[in-house]
């Protein structure tokens, strides 16, 4: 539990600092993409995968994105929270097709829009992570979805598409989630 609330103290004064430090001229979306990334090196602490893919018993773990985000230029999030024990690496997924045979997490871009249903159509049931700042992702079968409140980053999580890759959420990360899904 302490070892938990160590890592997102870490990981929420780790963003914070870069939010306080950047340049007045950095861009909104910037600050939202590091803010997502936070989220993302969270959400490695929230889940727990099944058999050889449990945290537990890897040394790295690849958080892979589809589609053009400026979540591929917020490496450095995953970087400082790398500790000797766990190495986290952002990898651009060129082939989604691919991403279950490695991959913890796949982030699926907003800009693949259209590819949304496939894409959840095909890595239904894998122990992979689906995460999306997609509209209504969580929804349309997606994990996690990114929804703004208040102009806030909050998250939508729909636990039946959790529960049947074989994934196991955290209560703790129900309780900060705006709305959760059974569906």
């Amino acid at each position: 539990m302490n070892k938990v609330l160590y890592h997102l103290a870490f990981a929420l004064c780790f963003t914070c600092s870069v939010l306080v430090s950047a340049p007045a001229a950095v861009a909104d979306e910037e600050k939202e993409s590091l803010v997502k990334a936070a989220f993302i090196y969270n959400f490695v602490k929230f889940i727990e995968w099944p058999g050889d893919k449990s945290t537990s018993k890897l040394s790295n773990i690849d958080i892979c994105t589809v589609g053009s985000s400026g979540i591929n230029k917020a490496s450095k999030v995953f970087q400082a929270a790398s500790t000797d024990k766990l190495k986290l690496s952002l990898v651009p997924e060129a082939n989604w097709r691919n991403s279950d045979k490695h991959c913890h997490i796949l982030f699926i871009s907003a800009s693949e829009s259209s590819n949304i249903p496939e894409i959840l159509g095909t890595l239904r049931a894998k122990p992979l992570l689906t995460v999306s700042d997609h509209e209504q992702f969580a929804e349309q079968g997606g994990m996690i979805g990114f929804v703004m409140s208040d102009n806030k980053i909050k998250i939508a999580v729909n636990t039946k598409s959790i529960t049947s890759a074989g994934l196991r959420v955290d209560a703790q990360l129900l309780e900060i989630a705006l709305k959760v899904i059974d569906k």
